[in-house]
Formats: C-alpha cells, structure tokens, sequence
C-alpha cells in the first residue's frame, strides 16, 4: 500500500494534461471559420407526425434563432429546413445534429420537377453503413448547395442539443483529436480499472472490485455521450447504441451503492438506510434488464433522474454525518465523490431542463472523473490505514483485559486489592465498594474460557451480570475499571476468536453457519466485528488459511 501515494504524485499529471490539452466538442454552434457560414434555420413541430415531405416544404416555418434544439422528449415530428449557399463552392459543407443518441434524422430535396426527394438518413437505430455521413460520429447530411434542405426528425431521446455547421476539413481535424483524446481517457480508466482489479486479487477485499466495476460501467456509459466508441467499436450493431447508454447507468448505480454499502460501512452506521440502499440495488438490477429488453427512454431518463436527485443529496448527507463522527479517513473521499456528483447533479438538471443547456453542465462530468478516480485511490489507502489502526489498538486492549483476566484464573485470597481501589476511585459513585473483585473477576474468566458463554446468543450484560449476582452497573464498572475495555467489546472478541477457529477447521462450513456457532445472531454482525478486529472479513481470512496449505 506505500506505493500508493507514487501513484497518485505520477498519475495526476495525466488528466491536468488531458483536460487542458482536450479539445473535447462543446455543445454550443459552431459554424466553418471559412466557408460554411451563411446558413438560415426554420423550425416546423409536427404533433400530427403524418405530413409528408412534400407537404412539409409547402408549410410555413418558424425561424430558428439560435442553432440550438431545446425540445425535451417529444413524441411529435420535428422538420428543420435549412438554406442558404457556401461562400466557396469548392468546399464540402456538412449539418450535423450533434446528439449521439438521435433515434432517426432524414433529409430530403426538391428534385428539379419539384417533387421532395430522400437524400440521406442517419440515427442510433440505422447501421453506420447506413448513414448518409457514416465518418461522424453524429448524424449529418451534407449541404447541396443552394437548394433548400428538409431534415426530418423522429426520435425517443432528449432533443437538447446544437446543430452545428462546418466543412470537412474542419470536420476530419475535429475527429481526429477527437479520437486522440478520447484514446487517452479510455487507456487512463483502463488503467486504474486494472489497478483496481489487481488490488482485489492482492488484497481479496470485494471493495476493490466494486470500485472497479463502477469505474468501468461509468465509462463505458460516458463512450456513448462523449466519444467516437459507437463508430469505431460497434459500427453495425445499432441495438446497443439505443439500449447502452440506460444499461450502463443503471449497472454504474449498482455498482456506486453497492459500493457506498461497503466503504462507509453502511449496515453499521445507519441500519435503516441501509436497506433502502438495498431496494437501489434490486432496482438497479431490473432497470438494467428493463433496459436492454425495451425502449422505454423517456421512462428510463425520468426515473433515472429522480433516483440520483435523492440519492446524490443523500451520499453526501451520510458522508458528512460520518466525518462529524470522527470517521476522518472519509474526508478525501467526501471531497473526491463529493465533487463528481455535484457535477452528476448538474447533469441531472441539465437532463432535466432545470438549468440552461450550457456546455459546462454537459461536459463537467466527463472532466471530474479522473481526478475522482485518482484521489480515491487516496481515500482507499486512508480508510486501511484507519482499519488497520483500530485493529491494532483493540489488540491491545483485549491483551491487556484477558492478561488481567488470566491473573485470577486461580481464587485469590479474601484481600483487598489497591489498584482495584484505584482505578475504582475513578467512577464517581462507585458501584463496587466493598466488593471481592477479584473473585468476580476469576467467575468471568471461568464463564469465558471454561464454559465459552459467549456462545449464547443472547448474552448480554444483564444476562451475565445477573449469573454473577451483580448489576449491569456494576459488572460495566468492573469491565471498564478493571479491564481497560467493554463489555460488548470483551464478548466480540472471545467470539472472533471462536469464530477464527471454526474458518481453519470447518472449511465446509459457509460464514453464516461460523457466525451463529460463534454466538452471532446475524450475518452483517458477524462480518462487521471480524473486521474491525482483525482488518479484514471473514471471507478473506478463511482464503487466507487456504493460501498458507
């Protein structure tokens, strides 16, 4: 794990370089520099969806001011009709709709007899082979030069996206640093996907596998939005175009809550939320199937939407909860996932039409990742080393409390013992006075060792204290005076130890079975006191045993 914080000094540098040196296409127009400039855009809303081209071109439109589509989901038909000529006929000028997920665009012309005739069609439903422009990424239809151009638009996505004009010179560099930076951010996430991956097989902590596949999901969702993926990996498969971007989302949610679960050790802290963390996994799951089995988009980006706009608020409220806490190794993670999903939120509202459609909402996301990738590597290193510390400190409590114990293993005689009086003297109103606490002290030793109570179940402190004639006050003060510990803490431990005993020798035996034969009443208990005891779940401990034969 020291070689953690080198990682993170060397890799850093990479997304500074990659955000500033990325040219990645923002979402306002941006008409050709030379000779593409001199076009006019009108708008027609179809709510009928039956005109046909034809009828269309003889229809009034309304002008586009500014060459932006703000539309929501629409059900209607939208017809955009462009004119005007290039300043320079021998370059080749391009429309492009520059929204990835565009279900299906066609362009249409007047024919010289006048009647419209289909030049072109583009859409995440149409193989790339079928595209009018199959070398851009998103749909465009090439500009015919002073005839006007009829561009029909039916589509399940959002419509909140710029139509943009440029030649095709200027188009080609643009793709191709495109592809350059795209490349880079691919092969940076691979990278720390691989780096997580191979800190699970090291380290055999299903965390790491988690973030991992989290990480993964998320970029994979984010090829659709932001890069040229579609076009260069799956050219001809259109389904996963129109049914990936939902699928992924909704396995990056598993992915994020699941982990969330196991980082911030949720089952502990806020039982009750928890299990609404698992009803977000369960409906992580079957959005996932939903998903990829139907086309319910606007269904999908709606639930989508009101999911993360209480689960983003909430990650951060229980976050902070921990850190006031004293839970201090999650300050660098509050920071790190702190900031990408306010960046998540935004997009939300940008999803939503809540905000403006300015690029930064879009494209922040995008730009948050790999520093959140970085730094919670930070976070990971900061969280074992918080562990491993109270690991160690409870082992020297519990060697100090059984080293007390074992002093007593035999009856002492009736006296009176100073430094019992002494550490007695501490409680204000002691319990104890007048009490044989060494005697009392053999009982529990015998109780413990001898006759294993802490197998029971339902032992408690006023279980116990009441066999050994005593008040639950009383056998707390002893503990505490005495022993240096607690009581629930004294009673986990004999049962870890148990428990460790029953993963080396029972290896047939699943966790739950060790966990009620070691006087656990649950699962998520037992797992929970076997890693603050000993750094790691009892999963990993038993692989552990299994490596060392």
């Amino acid at each position: 794990m020291q070689t953690i914080p080198h990682f993170l000094r060397v890799s850093i540098l990479f997304p500074i370089l990659l955000i500033f040196g990325c040219n990645l296409q923002s979402q306002r127009p941006q008409d050709s520099k030379n000779s593409c400039k001199a076009y006019n855009f009108q708008i027609w809303i179809d709510p009928s969806s039956n005109t046909s081209p034809y009828e269309a071109f003889q229809h009034p439109f309304e002008q586009l001011n500014q060459q932006f589509l703000d539309l929501d989901f629409t059900r209607a038909t939208v017809w955009l009709k462009a004119s005007g000529k290039p300043s320079n006929s021998g370059e080749r000028c391009y429309i492009i709709l520059e929204w990835p997920t565009l279900t299906k665009a066609e362009f249409f012309a007047l024919d010289e007899s006048g009647r419209s005739d289909l030049r072109g069609r583009a859409g995440a439903i149409l193989p790339r082979s079928e595209w009018a422009i199959p070398w851009i990424d998103y749909p465009s239809f090439p500009i015919l030069g002073e005839k006007e151009i009829l561009i029909r638009i039916n589509t399940r996505s959002l419509m909140r996206f710029p139509i943009a004009i440029r030649s095709e010179t200027e188009m080609r560099e643009q793709l191709d640093r495109r592809v350059l930076y795209t490349s880079l951010y691919a092969g940076f996430m691979a990278a720390v996907c691989l780096f997580a991956l191979f800190f699970f097989f090291v380290l055999r902590d299903q965390i790491y596998l988690l973030y991992g596949g989290y990480l993964f999901s998320v970029a994979i969702n984010f090829s659709f939005l932001y890069s040229s993926a579609p076009r260069i990996l799956w050219p001809e498969f259109p389904f996963w175009q129109t049914h990936g971007l939902f699928f992924t989302q909704a396995i990056a949610l598993y992915f994020a809550v699941a982990f969330f679960r196991e980082f911030v050790d949720l089952r502990m802290h806020f039982p009750k939320l928890d299990k609404i963390a698992i009803a977000l996994l369960v409906f992580a799951i079957v959005s996932a199937f939903g998903s990829f089995i139907s086309n319910w988009n606007v269904f999908f980006s709606r639930i989508f939407s009101v999911v993360y706009l209480f689960w983003i608020p909430a990650l951060l409220t229980i976050t902070v909860r921990l850190l006031l806490n004293n839970q201090k190794h999650l300050l660098i993670f509050a920071i790190t996932w702190g900031t990408f999903y306010s960046a998540a939120f935004l997009y939300i509202l940008w999803v939503t039409r809540i905000v403006p459609p300015f690029p930064f909402f879009f494209y922040a996301l995008v730009w948050f990742l790999p520093f959140e990738a970085i730094f919670f590597a930070a976070s990971i290193y900061q969280r074992y080393r918080s562990i491993d510390s109270t690991r160690k400190r409870l082992e020297l409590e519990m060697k100090a409390a059984l080293d007390r114990l074992a002093e007593f293993s035999v009856p002492p005689p009736q006296t009176s013992n100073d430094s019992s009086k002494k550490e007695i003297g501490k409680y204000r109103r002691s319990k104890i006075h007048n009490m044989n606490v060494e005697e009392i002290l053999h009982n529990i030793e015998r109780l413990f060792v001898t006759e294993m109570i802490y197998l029971d179940e339902d032992l408690s402190l006023g279980s116990l204290s009441h066999r050994l004639g005593l008040t639950p006050h009383q056998l707390s003060e002893i503990c505490n005076t005495h022993l240096k510990t607690t009581f629930p803490r004294l009673l986990s431990y004999y049962r870890i130890q148990h428990a460790m005993k029953l993963l080396r020798n029972f290896r047939e035996w699943n966790i739950l079975q060790v966990a009620y034969e070691s006087g656990f009443k649950s699962k998520a208990a037992f797992n929970s006191d076997f890693k603050r005891f000993t750094g790691i779940t009892p999963k990993q401990f038993r692989l552990s045993q299994f490596d060392a034969f």
